[in-house]
């Protein structure tokens, strides 16, 4: 039989009710097979975003952190060793040391550097310091050591009277300079 002839033998109401009976069948098959996938994978998107969201945020606060960890660093990378030898180390602080005796009007009687020794964060380079001066220019010395560029610190300092009434004296320094790695 052809569904035409099925068709015609049917009442006006049953012919309606087999209409709306086959429109809501094929809407509920197109709701499970097409709208149900395509509204899942757009949860499925929907979350992916919301996590991607909140990743970007989380990076977007190291970022800053970062930034904000760089710009407190600044000030102390002239303290930070770029891979020198100790040699060249040890070399630079000695040049230095002389450039700011001289810059004092001091002059060195002896200057001996020490082994470097390691410290929490990187080195220290010791270097024993002898000369004799007035006081003016070696505070002037010591002054300028603090002031440097580098970390350069005084941590012994001896003074010897020369004898009599000479406004000189022998001084004993030990200078440390700390090297971060």
């Amino acid at each position: 039989m052809k569904l035409n002839q099925v068709l015609s033998r049917l009442s006006q109401r049953q012919r309606t009710l087999l209409y709306v009976t086959v429109g809501i069948v094929g809407l509920a098959l197109l709701e499970r097979f097409v709208g149900a996938p395509l509204g899942g994978r757009l949860y499925e998107l929907d979350e992916e975003i919301v996590v991607k969201e909140n990743q970007l945020k989380r990076n977007l606060k190291t970022l800053d952190a970062r930034e904000a960890v760089r710009d407190a660093y600044a000030p102390y990378a002239a303290y930070v060793s770029t891979t020198a030898s100790d040699e060249e180390t040890i070399g630079g602080l000695l040049k230095e040391i002389e450039e700011l005796a001289r810059k004092s009007g001091l002059t060195l009687l002896n200057v001996r550097p020490k082994p470097a020794t390691n410290i929490d964060a990187g080195k220290r380079y010791p270097v024993e310091v002898e000369l004799e001066t007035e006081m003016g220019p070696l505070i002037r010395f010591i002054h300028g050591l603090h002031a440097s560029k580098y970390p350069l610190r005084v941590n012994q300092l001896r003074l010897d009277t020369k004898g009599g009434r000479s406004p000189q004296v022998k001084v004993y320094l030990l200078i440390n300079k700390s090297v971060l790695q």
